[in-house]
């Protein structure tokens, strides 16, 4: 702490400012106090006879604090049913998802969590989960055109999931990622069924994300070579892909490049990093 002998004090005036020894300052500031002291005593408290002075101290003003914003109450969380009874708890969700009037068919199968779990499941692992989602099944057969000797996809193939696609691309990001974080113990209920305690589900859905996001914009219709029952493409990095990658391929470079900008906006909004997606 500074003491008030810290100061070197000069004498007002002239010259070069002698300074005063320390001591002696101190002392005179000390007499000319009382000196002070004693003239307030004489000319205003001296005498008997003097009436005494009343020293009236006004209250301060009361101080009124600034208004506060009110503070609003946290929303109670939704009481989340038992993954037994969640059907209509989630489908009710999802419908406020999209005003897409197709979205309705994709929610009137049993068991939507745990169909929505393995799915991805699926898809991480490279599974085409196709006979989990039997309702979403397009309603013509896949066919493909000649050109000469070569074997290729019928473009008009990729017709068959433009309804999906605009179903997927309808979906509200941020209420998609809040749906998922408010159903998540739901889900890793459903997952630890499927045989999973000690793995988390949101590293196997990162996976199936990448795993989609992965998959090329194919312009051009790909040429194949009959391999009954299926097909295969002639292309080899087209024929390494995994099953869901090429179940995901067959929509076509429109669907696929809809549904890749979906998925991505919702993997962010969840909260996977932009820096582990392709």
């Amino acid at each position: 702490m500074t003491q008030l002998g810290d100061f070197q004090v000069k004498e007002p005036g002239g010259g070069d400012g002698v300074e005063q020894p320390r001591g002696r300052i101190i002392s005179a500031a000390v007499v000319a106090l009382l000196a002070f002291a004693i003239g307030v005593y004489w000319f205003i408290g001296r005498g008997d006879d003097a009436p005494p002075v009343e020293t009236v101290v006004e209250a301060p003003p009361d101080v009124i604090p600034p208004p506060s914003d009110p503070i609003e109450p946290e929303p109670e969380p939704p009481n989340i049913p038992a993954l037994n009874e969640s059907d209509a708890f989630v489908r009710d969700l999802v419908a406020a998802l999209s005003a897409h009037p197709g979205l309705a068919s994709w929610l009137v199968s049993d068991g939507i969590v745990r169909r929505f779990v393995v799915v991805v499941d699926n898809i991480a692992d490279g599974t085409n989960p196709a006979q989990h989602v039997m309702f979403m099944r397009p309603d013509s057969r896949f066919t493909t055109t000649a050109d000469g000797e070569t074997l290729r996809i019928d473009p008009r193939n990729h017709d068959r999931y433009d309804r999906h696609t605009q179903i997927f691309g309808s979906l509200d990001t941020r209420g998609s990622a809040d749906l998922f974080l408010m159903t998540q113990p739901l889900i890793d209920e459903a997952y630890v069924e499927l045989g999973n305690p000690d793995r988390p589900f949101i590293g196997t859905l990162e996976r199936a994300v990448i795993n989609l996001l992965n998959v090329p914009i194919v312009e051009n219709p790909s040429s194949l070579i009959e391999h009954a029952p299926f097909f295969h493409y002639t292309d080899e990095p087209l024929q390494s892909l995994s099953p869901s990658q090429k179940q995901f391929l067959a929509m076509g470079p429109d669907n696929v490049r809809v549904v890749q900008t979906k998925l991505r906006e919702i993997a962010l909004a969840i909260g996977i990093l932009d820096s582990r997606l392709p």
